[in-house]
């Protein structure tokens, strides 16, 4: 695996000039920790800005649209460059859905915690031009996987669940419905507890694909969480070829993961956010079987 900084990739992509400050206005608003009110992970914004800017997808999937700052960044990179594109993002909150949430806008003199949705934030942050660029879908990716008709993505986010599973659920769910040639860009490659995403890659990506690992916490917030000294940060594939990536891996043991990965999430994993909102507590309780 290729290892870059942040900057010296932004580099390779023409956007050494990026002006960052757009981001932390919607960085502030948006991807403010859910506990402390910390940004921890600013670089992604402008890198997949530059991404989008640079490949001109037409159609890109999104796995975890939390507050919406990937999302936010990603749209107003189709704006900014007159691509026609369309960002359809899944997560589990609606997009109208008030949560408890970290946020400061930019007439906020400090931090505001309150009960809002990322409608409302959006559409105080955001132009009209980058929302009409998201289709936001609500549900646990295994059960909208299960049902969604789509075909021909050419840019896929991965940062859903985090487990192993998680994010083999997703990747193997973009690659059937991937173009020939398409990017896909993991986010926390990184060895941190209850996180899987750095192992499925090593075990189950890296053996297939050419992958870059891009170092996007420069200034080091993330630390504080990091279990080991190993090198951490967003992986980047990029994929061209007639072969589809799919048949790099067996058929039935895809389809066979995928059945068994999207009955747990209609069955479990999404009964237990419908009765953690009724309790809460139950949030704090790490079951294995339906995390």
């Amino acid at each position: 695996m290729e290892y870059f900084e942040i900057v010296d990739f932004l580099n390779s992509v023409d956007m050494s000039c990026l002006n960052f400050e757009d981001f932390r206005i919607l960085g502030n608003a948006t991807s403010l920790s859910n506990y402390t009110g910390e940004q921890l992970e600013f670089y992604r914004g402008p890198l997949l800005y530059a991404l989008i800017r640079f490949l001109k997808p037409k159609q890109i999937l999104e796995f975890g649209t939390g507050g919406g700052y990937s999302t936010l960044c990603m749209a107003k990179s189709l704006s900014d460059n007159n691509i026609d594109g369309k960002i359809y993002t899944i997560d589990r909150v609606g997009n109208d859905e008030k949560i408890t949430r970290f946020y400061k806008l930019p007439n906020n003199k400090s931090i505001q915690k309150n009960k809002i949705s990322n409608r409302e934030i959006w559409e105080l942050i955001a132009k009209k031009t980058w929302i009409e660029k998201i289709i936001p879908i609500r549900g646990y990716s295994g059960v909208v996987m299960e049902k969604l008709s789509m075909k021909n993505i050419d840019f896929c986010y991965i940062d859903g669940v985090h487990t192993y599973d998680g994010a083999k659920h997703d990747f193997f769910s973009f690659l059937k419905i991937s173009s020939k040639k398409f990017s896909i860009v993991f986010d926390d490659y990184i060895e941190r507890d209850f996180y899987g995403v750095k192992e499925f890659i090593d075990s189950e990506v890296a053996p297939h694909f050419n992958l870059k690992l891009i170092q996007s916490d420069p200034e080091n917030n993330l630390k504080q969480f990091v279990t080991t000294t190993n090198a951490y940060g967003m992986v980047y594939l990029k994929y061209d070829s007639e072969e589809p990536a799919i048949n790099n891996y067996d058929k039935s043991y895809v389809d066979s993961f995928l059945k068994s990965y999207r009955t747990a999430d209609l069955m479990i994993r999404s009964k237990r956010y419908e009765l953690e909102k009724c309790l809460p507590f139950l949030k704090n309780i790490k079951f294995k079987f339906w995390r």
